[in-house]
């Protein structure tokens, strides 16, 4: 019969609910966090900006042109970054490789469009749909090393009428102290409106790469954490 000695023995990342970080971690990432917020506001809005100038371009051709459907109308989603730490004098690094014991953060930003689209069926504006809504968003986590889930957390809150079109979510955990071995961690996250006729639902599926800042699709968001 094997024993499994003390070293052997890894702290179940399920085991207890994510643990706030310290106030100092939570000022030092405040710079940070508007400008991640700011990064992805800036990227939607010059899409945006792009298909309206298209429209205008369209209608100047001429009516019999019709109005185009230009690129694929989004009404609601959610972006997020990989995990991000810090520790010691800024600039902050982020980092995917994290120390048991030590916290990070995983920003993601929900993205309601503030556009009309009448082809596309949004006579009305998703920010004006939503406006008052209560929305959810989760973060689901899979400890892929032991099979194991966890830990999980979520937030649930009530937009603003009309909602803001971008609306950024800290997730905060602290790394789990593993045994002998690295344990790999996938994170997902998905938002959804918890009003009665609201058909509105998403998936973090574009990950922006706080490392190497590339705009990854349909990439799993994961991290790996070590014993230090």
């Amino acid at each position: 019969m094997s024993t499994i000695t003390k070293e052997e023995i890894t702290v179940k990342a399920a085991a207890a609910p994510p643990a706030a970080p310290p106030a100092d971690l939570l000022e030092k990432a405040a710079p940070t966090r508007e400008r991640l917020v700011q990064q992805v506001r800036a990227g939607l809005q010059g899409s945006l900006d792009r298909r309206l100038q298209a429209r205008l371009e369209a209608r100047r051709a001429g009516a019999t042109l019709g109005e185009p459907t230009v690129g694929a109308y989004v009404a609601f989603d959610l972006y997020a970054y990989t995990p991000i730490q810090f520790f010691g004098p800024p600039p902050y690094q982020p980092s995917k490789i994290i120390a048991g014991g030590e916290y990070a953060v995983i920003y993601a930003v929900m993205f309601v469009n503030p556009e009309i689209d009448i082809p596309s069926g949004f006579a009305v504006q998703p920010t004006v749909q939503l406006g008052g809504r209560t929305y959810r968003v989760g973060m689901e986590q899979v400890n892929l090393t032991d099979v194991t889930d966890g830990p999980d957390d979520f937030r649930q809150d009530m937009f603003t009428s009309p909602a803001d079109p971008f609306t950024v979510l800290d997730f905060w955990f602290q790394a789990p102290m593993p045994g002998r071995k690295p344990i790999l961690f996938e994170a997902n996250l998905s938002a959804d409106i918890v009003d009665l006729g609201q058909p509105y639902a998403a998936f973090a599926s574009t990950i922006i790469d706080a490392d190497s800042w590339q705009v990854q699709e349909n990439i799993p968001l994961r991290y790996l954490v070590y014993p230090k």
